[in-house]
């Protein structure tokens, strides 16, 4: 009986050892923000134009967040959002845009990790205008550094914006 008892106990600990091993359960949730009102998204003024961009947009992120002990290890942001931006001075002046990545955030590396489609613009599916696609890895905290880029940058992704509503 007492053999019993101990090979159970041994068993249980081999249990807990992969339960704690594993980490708890991911947390999963969704949340979408919409701004129906143009709003400053970027300046043209480096690009050789006296307006800025406005924008509208509704985003959906889709998270996975998982813990160790209670505290966050890691979290994966699947990020989708369309909008519209707007010339500053003329606001009938527009350009669609959109987005799909993801962004994994590594807590003990202090990582977050930017892979996808992080912004395009075409009129009304008529071809593309410009994007923004790659993998970006920066720090998660501030202040943000870049490790590495192969996106395209962002300040292209402006600049043809920029000139398509000029």
């Amino acid at each position: 009986m007492k053999k019993l008892s101990i090979v159970i106990a041994l068993g249980s600990l081999a249990f807990a050892g992969v339960a704690s091993a594993a980490g708890e359960q991911p947390v999963m949730f969704e949340e979408t923000v919409s701004a129906s009102t143009p709003t400053f998204n970027f300046s043209c003024t480096p690009y050789g134009y006296s307006y800025d961009m406005l924008a509208t947009f509704a985003v959906t992120r889709r998270y996975i967040r998982f813990y160790e002990n209670g505290a966050l290890m890691k979290e994966i942001r699947h990020v989708h959002f369309e909008g519209t931006l707007y010339r500053s001075d003329d606001r009938s002046r527009t350009i669609p845009y959109a987005g799909t990545w993801t962004v994994t955030t590594d807590v003990a590396a202090n990582t977050a990790t930017n892979t996808g489609l992080f912004r395009y613009s075409h009129p009304d599916g008529s071809g593309m205008v410009t994007l923004n696609a790659g993998r970006m890895v920066q720090t998660a905290t501030p202040p943000i550094a870049t490790i590495s880029d192969t996106a395209q940058l962002a300040t292209e992704w402006r600049e043809e914006v920029g000139a398509f509503v000029a």
